[in-house]
């Protein structure tokens, strides 16, 4: 979406392109795809992924050839007098997966976001999904200081199912550096954990959010399991607990003004976790959601 010119950018065989109102079998092919990602029973309309893409939208598609292999869908929103592009589904065909495709849509996004005027992009994603939490936080550099709980109610899906759909709320701001400067100091961990059987990992008691633990820290870590789909197959009351511990430690976290602002993985061990900083070090903008 750079210059007015569809044609976006190349990976290896898959072409990046806008979706257009002038291409409906485009649009076709992105509910085409949108039913196999997430085997739900409806779709989005044709005339409201039309409407979109006509006021403020920004619609990408991945191609290979004629097939569809990747899909981002994007509609404007406005709250507290600003506006900003919320993007809402970003998936990716089976076997194309983890070859970097989700990244390039959402550089191709933000490159049109930047074009039409946009200075944040904002979307939820599940916080014990680690994948997409690398993604959104370590490649991209979005933060998160909004936690919302059981965001979507009961999903049924293949990915969803099975437990409450807490959502991080992210901020993308377009214009500030991916790697913000952190000061240096102590880092505390919220969560401690051990292996237990089948080489899960599991929390060892509630998260320590004492005051006298976090005004000791500059940088608060919070453990969250490698692979949760595993830990769903495995064992679905060790991955609710998850769900409850992380879900106490994030909310106590943000009210306390402390931000996600960075995501990595532990060596040798099915664990990762996010770093989180305080927020009036950042330098960043209050989101409109976050505004009284």
């Amino acid at each position: 979406m750079s210059s007015g010119n569809n044609s976006l950018n190349r990976c290896d065989t898959v072409e990046l392109r806008a979706i257009t109102p002038d291409r409906l079998q485009d649009f076709c092919a992105m509910q085409e795809l949108e039913h196999l990602v997430w085997r739900m029973p409806h779709t989005l309309p044709l005339h409201q992924m039309e409407t979109v893409a006509k006021n403020g939208g920004i619609l990408v598609g991945a191609f290979s050839g004629s097939l569809m292999v990747g899909l981002l869908y994007s509609f404007p929103g406005y709250l507290n007098r600003q506006a900003y592009l919320c993007s809402h589904m970003l998936g990716i065909r089976e076997g194309w997966r983890h070859r970097g495709l989700g990244e390039k849509l959402k550089l191709v996004q933000a490159d049109a976001a930047r074009t039409a005027g946009y200075s944040l992009v904002t979307w939820t994603f599940d916080p014990l999904e680690s994948v997409n939490a690398k993604l959104n936080i370590s490649k991209l550099g979005a933060v998160c200081s909004t936690y919302i709980v059981n965001c979507y109610g009961e999903m049924n899906d293949n990915l969803n199912q099975g437990l409450p759909s807490d959502r991080f709320q992210v901020a993308w701001w377009l214009e500030q550096p991916k790697e913000l400067l952190l000061l240096p100091g102590r880092e505390c961990q919220a969560i401690t954990w051990q292996l237990c059987g089948k080489n899960l990992m599991e929390p060892i008691g509630e998260a320590d959010l004492a005051a006298e633990f976090l005004d000791k820290a500059v940088r608060v870590t919070v453990a969250v399991p490698a692979d949760i789909q595993e830990i769903k197959v495995q064992d679905i009351a060790l991955a609710k607990t998850w769900r409850l511990v992380t879900r106490h430690a994030f909310v106590s976290l943000f009210d306390a003004g402390w931000t996600v602002v960075g995501f990595r993985r532990l060596p040798g061990v099915p664990a990762n976790e996010y770093i989180l900083a305080r927020q009036e070090q950042l330098r960043l903008p209050q989101p409109p959601w976050k505004k009284d």
